[in-house]
């Protein structure tokens, strides 16, 4: 394969690039007296177009309100880029972005090696409101690089886009070879449509795993008679409360205890939950067993669509498999909503392969500016990610993965004894039902 200095001399000789002007920047296409951009970058100005913004059908985190405060919440390093493209000077679609300065996390698996501090335009999930037709996708994205030839950003990040829309084509072809993403990695969106309570979802599975959710269903309410309780948190009254049972149980997760990752009460995260509030989309329910928070999910409900956000469960309860007794509840608790389906978010388990009736293919991919940082931004991801999958084939052939999860959770045990005996020697810090009996 040529290398990248053979293709821009290649380039140079078939384009006739002018002396001074950079092969991996864009040349500048003829105009189009039809076709026009506007990008924004302020967020009263964003109040101008309100209207068309609200015309157009989107995802919640491209909703004006909600994506308003994401901005907000990020503080004085973040605005909004938001592109809109008219045609014959009429609103035709709009991309949806901001712009931050922020750390950008390289990782080994799951250590982060450095942290460069690069300026990010980063366009939402659902961020494409209005014609997304094939020529207005291919637009968006040739301004996007114009942007960054100008000197807009380091890269340009899209959360995850479907693999068979025209958007990821564009994405991944219009660039250079050497601005391109080669460190994308799919995931599995799921989603499940949504079943009228407890006896349509049963319905729908089969007799076997019908049985076993009725059977771990029942276990907690006839285990916890009387002491099992839900409760459902919607207003901003009631934020706090919920917010301070939901880091109760996720100080408790595996994923907290081992790797400190996890939900938690950031700004940013907080003022989302503000948001739909207000907006009245949000749903948190929390699970208690003998009084104490057990399990929580949180989410919204956003024009059919219940979204699942945070989920979590103290690992106290595993046995009672309090996660798929508080899905069942909610379920059966909002089968009288205009809700047509469930959106799961990612990660491959167990649990959503036996709901989920549709699975679509996504990725987050990138564009890097055409700078040495751009550059070098792209060369390290790209050897960060192709490390971490080299060792992911090298253990899985050789059986060290299995070794490493041991290990683990041997490492999760004895952060879970340790947080139980400093719960035994001071009861008011943990209110733990394993304190002071071994953690077990």
């Amino acid at each position: 394969m040529p290398s990248v200095i053979d293709q821009i001399s290649q380039r140079r000789k078939v384009g006739k690039i002018s002396h001074g002007q950079s092969p991996l920047r864009m040349k500048p296409e003829g105009k189009d007296t039809a076709l026009a951009f506007r990008t924004i970058r302020d967020l009263h100005e964003l109040e101008t177009l309100r209207s068309i913004w609200k015309s157009w059908p989107g995802t919640r985190d491209s909703d004006i309100d909600f994506f308003s405060g994401s901005v907000l919440s990020r503080g004085s390093r973040c605005r909004p880029h938001v592109i809109v493209l008219t045609r014959d000077a009429r609103p035709d679609a709009m991309l949806i972005g901001l712009r931050e300065r922020r750390k950008m996390p390289l990782r080994f698996g799951y250590f982060t090696v450095c942290q460069p501090e690069v300026n990010v335009l980063e366009f939402v999930y659902g961020g494409l409101r209005g014609n997304a037709s094939e020529e207005n996708t291919a637009a968006f994205v040739r301004q996007v690089i114009r942007s960054l030839d100008e000197g807009d950003a380091d890269l340009a990040l899209w959360e995850p886009l479907d693999i068979e829309s025209p958007l990821y084509n564009c994405v991944i072809q219009l660039p250079h070879f050497a601005l391109r993403d080669h460190s994308r990695c799919l995931d599995v969106h799921w989603i499940m449509n949504f079943p009228k309570g407890l006896d349509g979802l049963f319905m729908s599975l089969a007799r076997s795993q019908r049985s076993k959710l009725r059977r771990k269903y029942k276990k907690v309410i006839s285990s916890f008679a009387g002491t099992a309780k839900v409760r459902c948190f919607r207003s901003l009254a009631d934020l706090d409360l919920a917010i301070s049972d939901m880091d109760e149980i996720a100080n408790r997760t595996d994923k907290r205890l081992l790797l400190g990752v996890g939900v938690s009460n950031t700004r940013q995260i907080r003022e989302q939950m503000v948001v739909a509030a207000r907006k009245e989309w949000l749903r948190i329910y929390i699970l208690y067993l003998d009084e104490k928070p057990a399990a929580f999910w949180v989410g919204t409900l956003y024009d059919r669509c219940l979204q699942a956000d945070h989920v979590g469960y103290d690992p106290v309860w595993s046995k009672f498999s309090p996660g798929l007794y508080l899905f069942l509840h909610i379920l059966e608790d909002l089968r009288e909503q205009d809700i047509k389906i469930v959106d799961f978010g990612y990660k491959d388990v167990q649990f959503k392969r036996c709901f989920c009736t549709l699975r679509r293919i996504e990725s987050r991919v990138q564009i890097y500016a055409p700078t040495l940082r751009g550059l070098l931004l792209n060369l390290l991801g790209t050897a960060t990610q192709r490390a971490t999958d080299c060792t992911r084939f090298l253990f899985r052939r050789t059986h060290c993965l299995d070794w490493v999860r041991r290990a683990l959770r041997r490492q999760v045990l004895r952060q879970r004894c340790k947080h139980c005996r400093i719960a035994a020697s001071n009861p008011g810090l943990c209110d733990d039902p394993r304190a002071g009996h071994g953690g077990g």
